[in-house]
Order: structure tokens, then sequence, then C-alpha cells
């Protein structure tokens, strides 16, 4: 379903009309008066002709008029909108009202770009470019605004998304050095019309007029926002529910069960499409005629040529001269690609997802021996499916399966190869092998150093997002130093090329373990853009943003939290104003700078973690809801990350159903992509496991954290750099489960292997001192789980002498791994019999937790009770009683406060009771060390 969330009620509409029919007779339609229209349905949604009027959107031409207006010679705007939003039709309106105060309007024809402004009429003339994503001639339409015209000349452009292909326009014309510096912004379409317009208004408008036009009575729909939300459909769908309401009064046919108004309308225009192919004496089925539209949008059949190919692809053997003048005899629309019998994009996506999706014979007869041109197109179409009904798993998978077929057609053509990279919608992270095959290919036939340095950065990328590491390296070290060569002679021309290039490559270092320098990079591409002219402020604002986000995760790896805290600060406003101009592309950065926040806070000041895991989430979901294939890794990031807030605040239990959701997407990716995907399962698998563990569901914890192990450990041995510190976390993870469940002779090896692997860690001087204490704390706990004291006390005091030089630099991080690990050490001691040096560390951890759980109880009472039961033990074995038994009410009146009705709880307060009383009876108390 391409609108489940709205299908109902739009559907509502067409059976709210077949009630109004049922209640009496309606005006028949008149003659002359759009009995054609009825026979055509899908020519009613042409935004060219207007047949409903203009609603909404006030806002948004109010600002177009302003700019249009403005003194300067020369000047673009862009607005940006998924198909359906009212993109053309608000273009329309704007040259209408223009053209209303002098101004001449000149729609650009594809292919024409140039020559339409070198034909330039004297005066103020606005150019309107549609789908202006996929037009190879705007480079060269740029370079020819750039001379002098008498009157003001403006560029409106329109597009789905500004990818790619808009920030590279930046150094393929001449025409920058010209504009101001708040050119070429954008204005992004949301789905609502106008805050105050809801769907029920704009639907109710639409029958309206439709049914005039038609020349019929309309029904009433008043009653239709009972059910539904408002303001959560897209304008195409809208307008689609309402022509199919208004057909129906005025007699025509229609679906009877389908809830999708666009798929409804396309099988009334079915019907009117077999019934023309029999008039012209084709004998064509209903399923045949459909295939052959589809084909259509999907090839083109703008002549008599293309309609022939298309019969003879789909239909070889029908009568080609009749044939042909039956397919281009259909009414159509002016779509983005051409005329469309189909009728506005959103509906020839539709029928192409339909009919090509469910037959791989179709596809193949689609699609093999493609001309350059054909083939060219092919790939537009089928980058749109994947922006535009992404929604659809089938329309995903038709995407790829296109693009693969119509690469073998147009093999080294570097226009096609380019055109295959820059209309893709960026993510994160979303490269695929089709992508590195695309890529090597671009590099092998670039013509030109500025083609070859773009090619490398989409190769180099690519590769690093399939984790082929080193060869990643390798390339981007190529194509950065590709684009400083280009770059030294224009540095402002191609200086967000080369920042691109340079963040590349410094993302690929952090992958590799290169921390440091990765570090040097994201550094270099900042400096970059804070040193760029104002004029291009808004073009260095996106670049900024990109290498923020990543330079903000290797800070919080090389443990510079108050660099990282500038550097989120900076980033976030900047992501902000991006979304509002480009939701579409910029929410996923957002959700992303979002997601790595929370993850920075969670480790000292997980409280205001929070906020920033909710909002992460709650995008991500909306994102996936919208788009769940392509958006699905940044879920499963969002809810790990929410999780492991939770956990820091001690809220376990509202860990566990977050990392369930996650681990089950993670599953998911990786059984599609393992090379992409593995270690971010292993990381929600340790999570989750060391949440069941310390709510003490032992037995799948170990399953949890073994198999986090065995992932980690395979990582690890194809990309040691980048992974060992990963598989460390997990073998002491595992270490600490094992000893949870009695079994300390399991837990001794893989502490072991974790110590070793972060003392090398630290040698080579990489971050991560605390994980070591954490570690050599744990050693020293499970020597005295093995009744061996005595090997107990020293790697205890080598973790409090790392953890207290860590508190001195930073206190809200590293005192409560600080008073852990000096309670593990008093343990120690006591354990080896050592009670009186016991004494000063035990009681230190304890005044440490005590000032914590004022500050945070919820996050530190459990700590405070472990403490203080160490404590008693402590005064016990010194034969101090009286003391001994105030501590353990102490223990008692924490434990209480932590009761929650779980079962863990309610067990450590019975041992509280339980130490209570036998310090009451008779002293004899068994040290205990925590973990």
């Amino acid at each position: 379903m391409v609108v489940p969330d709205v299908s109902t009620r739009l559907a509502a509409a067409v059976r709210t009309a077949r009630t109004a029919v049922g209640r009496g007779p309606l005006p028949a339609a008149a003659e002359d008066v759009a009995h054609d229209d009825a026979r055509w349905p899908t020519v009613l949604l042409d935004p060219a002709r207007a047949v409903v009027p203009f609603l909404g959107r006030e806002r948004e031409l109010g600002e177009l008029r302003s700019w249009a207006e403005a003194d300067v010679p020369v000047s673009l705007r862009l607005v940006v909108a998924p198909a359906g939003f009212g993109k053309t039709r608000l273009a329309g309106e704007l040259g209408e009202r223009l053209g209303g105060s002098g101004w001449t309007v000149v729609r650009v024809p594809r292919g024409k770009e140039a020559a339409t402004v070198r034909a330039r009429p004297v005066g103020d003339v606005l150019f309107v470019v549609d789908d202006a994503a996929a037009r190879r001639g705007l480079g060269a339409m740029l370079d020819a605004l750039a001379r002098p015209a008498r009157g003001r000349t403006r560029v409106l452009m329109l597009a789905r998304v500004a990818g790619e292909w808009l920030r590279r326009l930046r150094w393929g014309s001449v025409l920058w050095t010209q504009l101001g510096a708040g050119d070429a912004t954008q204005t992004a379409l949301d789905v609502s019309l106008a805050p105050d317009l809801t769907d029920v208004v704009v639907l109710e408008a639409a029958v309206a007029a439709f049914a005039v036009h038609l020349g019929v009575a309309a029904p009433a729909l008043g009653d239709l926002s009972a059910d539904e939300p408002d303001h959560g459909t897209r304008v195409v769908d809208l307008h689609a529910a309402a022509a199919l309401a208004a057909l129906t009064v005025a007699g025509v046919p229609v679906p009877a069960h389908e809830p999708n108004p666009l798929r409804g309308l396309l099988d009334v225009a079915a019907v009117s499409w077999a019934a023309s192919a029999r008039e012209a004496g084709l004998e064509l089925s209903l399923d045949e005629v459909q295939d052959v539209v589809a084909a259509a949008c999907l090839l083109g059949a703008d002549d008599t040529a293309g309609a022939r190919d298309v019969l003879r692809r789909v239909v070889p053997g029908l009568p080609a001269r009749a044939g042909a003048r039956w397919l281009l005899g259909l009414p159509a629309v002016t779509a983005e690609l051409g005329p469309s019998a189909a009728g506005p994009d959103r509906l020839g996506d539709l029928l192409v997802t339909d009919r090509l999706g469910r037959s791989v014979s179709l596809v193949g007869s689609c699609t093999w021996g493609l001309s350059r041109k054909a083939a060219l197109r092919v790939v537009r179409v089928a980058r749109r499916l994947e922006v535009e009904l992404s929604e659809s798993p089938e329309a995903t998978a038709l995407a790829g399966e296109l693009l693969r077929r119509a690469a073998d057609s147009y093999g080294d053509d570097p226009r096609a190869l380019r055109t295959a990279f820059l209309l893709k919608q960026r993510s994160v992270v979303d490269a695929s092998p089709d992508d590195v095959y695309r890529g090597e290919r671009a590099v092998a036939v670039a013509k030109d150093a500025v083609g070859r340095a773009e090619a490398l950065v989409d190769l180099g990328t690519a590769l690093r997002d399939v984790a082929r590491l080193t060869e990643s390296l390798e390339v981007l070290d190529s194509a950065v130093e590709a684009w400083r060569k280009i770059a030294a002679g224009d540095p402002d021309r191609y200086r967000t090329a080369l920042v691109s290039a340079i963040n590349a490559l410094g993302s690929a270092r952090w992958r590799s373990g290169l921390s440091r320098e990765s570090l040097a990079a994201h550094r270099e591409a900042v400096e970059l853009c804070r040193a760029a002219p104002e004029r291009d402020r808004a073009w260095c604002e996106a670049e900024l943003a990109r290498v923020l986000i990543s330079l903000g995760v290797v800070l919080n790896d090389a443990g510079a939290p108050q660099a990282e805290d500038e550097a989120f600060a900076e980033l976030l406003p900047i992501l902000r104003n991006l979304v509002a101009r480009d939701p579409r592309q910029w929410s996923v950065f957002l959700t992303t700078a979002l997601s790595n926040r929370s993850v920075v806070l969670t480790e000292s000041r997980p409280q205001e973690a929070l906020p920033f895991a909710r909002e992460a989430v709650a995008l991500s979901r909306e994102m996936v809801r919208q788009a769940p294939k392509r958006h699905r890794n940044e879920l499963g990031f969002a809810l790990t990350n929410l999780a492991n807030t939770y956990a820091a605040l001690g809220r376990d239990r509202e860990a566990v159903e977050p990392l369930g959701e996650a681990v089950a997407v993670r599953r998911e990716l990786v059984r599609e992509n393992a090379a992409t995907h593995t270690w971010t399962l292993a990381y929600s698998l340790a999570s989750l496991g060391a949440v069941r563990s310390r709510l003490g569901d032992l037995d799948e914890a170990i399953s949890l954290e073994r198999e986090a192990v065995l992932l980690r450990r395979r990582l690890a041995r194809e990309h040691p750099a980048r992974y060992r510190r990963m598989l460390a976390a997990s073998l002491s993870n595992l270490a600490v489960t094992h000893s949870r469940a009695g079994e300390p002779d399991e837990a001794l090896p893989l502490e072991r292997e974790a110590v070793a692997i972060r003392r090398a860690l630290a040698k080579d001087g990489q971050p991560g001192e605390d994980h070591l204490a954490h570690s050599l704390s744990n050693l020293g706990v499970l020597y005295a789980e093995l009744g061996r004291p005595a090997d107990a006390v020293a790697p205890t005091q080598e973790a409090v002498g790392l953890l207290r030089r860590l508190a001195e630099e930073d206190p809200g991080r590293f005192e409560p791994p600080l008073a852990d690990a000096l309670l593990n050490l008093g343990g120690a001691l006591l354990d080896a019999g050592r009670a009186q040096e016991g004494v000063e560390p035990t009681t230190e951890a304890v005044r440490l937790r005590q000032e914590l759980a004022g500050r945070s109880p919820e996050v530190h009472l459990p700590g405070l009770a472990a403490a203080l039961t160490n404590l008693v033990a402590v005064h016990v074995d010194l034969g101090m009683s009286d003391t001994a038994a105030e501590y353990a009410q102490e223990v008692v009146t924490v434990r209480r406060r932590l009761v929650d009705g779980s079962y863990a709880h309610e067990q450590d307060l019975l041992r509280a009771l339980d130490l209570q009383a036998r310090v009451r009876r008779s002293g004899a108390v068994d040290g205990r060390a925590i973990r």
C-alpha cells in the first residue's frame, strides 16, 4: 500500500459518493462537458489543467514572490518535495501571478536547457525547471545565465530531494561567483497544504471542482473527519479520492474494494485504455494494456519509434502502425520524463511497480537491448522508485533490478554512471555491492580530472560502506589528492568537493581504527568550511554538518568530552535548519546526530541523554514508516542507544523491549548485508546480554553474550584495529555473567583476555584506560571468588590508580567506576586477611556512593547498598559489631527504597535482612566483593 495510513478515509469518499447516488437522481452529465475526461480519469489530476482550485501554500507562494521581486540580477531557488505534494502546481501559480505583473514565464524543456536561456526574452524572466535533479543540461544552462541580461532573471528548480546533484552544481558551472550570500536557497513543502487546512476541506473542495467539471452534483463528504486524523495525506492522493467520488456520481464504474485511491483511479483508467484499444481494432486484454502503459512510463513513448519499441517488447506481433497510433493517441499528462498516459508521476510510478514488480518476464522484455538513452531513462525511473515508493518492498526490489539491467545496456557511458550516483538518495551508510561495481566502472571511464575525482569519492565511499576498508582508504587517499590539485586553482569553487572527500576519508580511517588520523582529517574539513566566503555559507553549511557528525563520533572515541560538547552545540542548530529546508534528506542525519549524542551523554550524564535518545527513536520510527527498507539501520541504533540510556539510569527493565526490537531489526539487516551490519548486531546483542545479566536472567544473558563474542571475534580477526575494543567489551561482559552464575572458572580466561587486549590498546596510545581499569577490577573479583585472595589485590589496586587519575580530570564520568573499584579493593583486602587496610578504600567507596546517590538516587542507590554491605563485613572482621549493625540497618533501609516488585530487588532485600540478622546474632559475616 502506498498510503496505508490514510487509505481508509480516502476510500470512504468513494463509498459516500455511492451512497449519495443511491439516495435519489442526480443531474445527468452535460453532453458538451467532460465526457472525455470521465473516460480518461487520470488527466483530471494534470496540474497544468488546474481543474481543482489552488488551495494553501500561500506562505510558500509569498516567499517565492518576495524572492522573485528582489533587486538582484540573477537568483536561483529550489523547491523540494516528494511527488504529489504540489510542486508543479505551486510553480504554475507563481508563474501566473508574476505573469500578471509583467514577467515572462518560461518552462525549460528537457534537453534544451542552455538554448532556452540563450533565447531569453528582454525584461524580467522566470525560468521553471521541473525535475531539476535529472537534467543533464542544467550546468550548461547556469553557465549561460552568467551572461549579462536586460532585466531580472530567476530560475525556479523543482526536485524531490536536494542531494548530490545540487551540491555538484557548485563546481559544475561558472555562475556562482555572481550569486549573493542568500542565493540557491530552498523551500521544502510539507504534506499539509497549510496548518489550518485539513484533509477533509481539501477533499471536499476537490470533489466539488471535479463534479462541476464533469457536470454532476457533488456528494456530501462532511463526516469523513470522524475516523481518521487530518494533515496526513499527499494532495495527489486526496485529489485521486475526490476524482473517484465525482466519477462515481457521473456513472463511471469504480472498483468496489480498492482502498487505495491511486490504484482505484488506475483501474478506472485501464478500462478506458482497453476500450480504446478495441475501438482501434487491437486485440489487447486488460492486463496487456496495463503492461503497455507501464512500459511506456518506464521507457518513454514520445514518438512513433518509441511507441513501436514499447509495443514490440510487450505485445510482439501487434500491428505496429495501428498500435503506435493507439498508444500515442491516449490522452497524456506532462510528467517529469515526458508525456505519460498513466497521469502524474506518482500514478505512473505505482503502475510501473504494480505491473513490472509482479512479472520477471515483463522486466526482462522491457530492459533487453536498450539504447543508452533508454537505459539512462530507466536509471532515472529506478532511482525515483527508490525515493518515492521505498515504503514498498516490491518497489525497492524492482528498482535494484532495473538499475542492474540498465547497467548492462549503458555499459561504460560516463553520463549514465554519474546519473546512477547523483540521483541516489544518500543515507549515513547505504552503499551496496552494486554501487561498488558502478564506482569501479566510473573511475575507469572518467574522461577528465574532475570526473575522475568525483568517481574516486563515490567508489571509496561505497567500499567503506560495504566494509572493504583497506581498499576504501587507498581509493579515498587518491580522491583527496585529486581534489587538492583541482581546488588549488580555484579553492572557493571546489571547496565543498574537497571537504566531502576529506570527510569520507576521515570516516574510513575511523572505521579502520585509525582514530588520530581520522581526527586530523575531520578537523581539516571543519576549518575548510569555516574559511569559505560568505556567499558560499549555505553550500558549506551542509558539508559542515556532515563533518561535525563524524567529528563528534571521533572526539567521543578519543575521550575529549568538552570538544565533543562544543561540536554538537555547533551542529544541532545547523541540522535543524537543514531539516526545515529539506526534511527528506536531512532527517536521517539529525537522527544519527541525536543518537550519537545520547551515547556520549549516557556515559557521564545519562539524565541529559534521555531526551536526545527518545527524539532519535521517534524520528527514526517516522522515517521507517515512510521508507522501511532505507531507515531500519537508524532505528536499530536509536533503539539500542535509548535502551543503554535506560540502563545507565538503573532502569534495566525498560531497556529490554527496545533492545529486543533492535536485535530483531539487525538480524534482518544482517541477512541482507552481513558485511555492513554484523558489527551493529553484535552491539545490540552485547547491550541486551548485559541488561539480562543484571536482571538475573543469566542463561539468556550467557547465550546473547556468547553470540556477541563470536561475532566480534570474527570481526576482530578481519579488522583488528577497528574491532578489538568491542571484542574486549564482550569478553568482559560474558565473564561478569559467568561470575554471577557462579562459574568463575569460565569467567577467568575471558577477563584475562579482555585485560590483555585493553593493555595492548593502551600501549598503542588508544583511549580506553577506564575500560582497562574495569577489567582489572573484575579480574580481582574473580581471583577472590576462586579462593586466590593474594592474586586479587594487585589488579584491583591498579584499577583504583587508573580511575583515580581519570576522576580528577572528569569526576562526573569516572567517580562511579572509581567507587566500584574502591569497593572491590576493600573486598580483596578483606578476603586476603588485611581487614584493617580494607577500611579506607571501602569507606571512601561508601562516601562517594552517598554523594552520587544524593544527586541521582535512582542510579546510585544499588551501588550504595553494595558499598555499605562490604563496610559491614569489614567492621565485623575487625570486631566492631555495633558499628557493623548500624551499617547493616542502612543496607536494609536502602534496599527497601529499591523494591519495585521485581524479583531481583526483592531478593536483594531478603539478603540484606539476612545480613542484618546475622550481624545481630553472632557478628559472623563473609566478605563479598561486588562486580
